[in-house]
């Protein structure tokens, strides 16, 4: 089983990071990259659900905590990948999982996304009762 993620950051490096990251993780398969949040909205809302969705915060055309309000029922875990402090995230979005500083490290990546998927794990087992 693998989970499906999609990147959607201004930066292309930073899509590059977390690109690499998501490859060297056995567990992961990137669905799809976007530069552009407008181009994000309109093909992901058509598409299939993501598990894992990275956002940027600042982006040219929407932030990613207005994305995160449209995509939010297409997404089970929302992670902003940013250079914003955490502490400033969570006054502008408290309903988000995970936040993830620039620059990425692939240590921090990977127990993130460990964490989140014990999370998913534990609440399939929850259902399962």
């Amino acid at each position: 089983m693998y989970y499906s993620c999609a990147i959607v950051d201004d930066e292309q490096h930073a899509i590059d990071v977390l690109h690499d990251y998501i490859e060297d993780n056995r567990f992961l398969k990137l669905s799809n990259t976007f530069n552009n949040p407008i181009d994000a909205l309109k093909t992901i809302s058509a598409g299939d659900k993501i598990d894992f969705l990275f956002l940027d915060i600042d982006m040219d055309g929407m932030k990613g905590t207005e994305l995160s309000e449209h995509l939010r029922s297409k997404a089970r875990f929302i992670i902003y990948a940013s250079s914003h402090l955490e502490n400033e995230v969570r006054k502008i979005d408290t309903s988000f999982e995970c936040y993830l500083g620039k620059p990425i490290s692939m240590k921090r990546f990977t127990g993130t996304i460990d964490k989140l998927i014990q999370l998913n794990n534990a609440d399939k087992q929850l259902n399962n009762i």
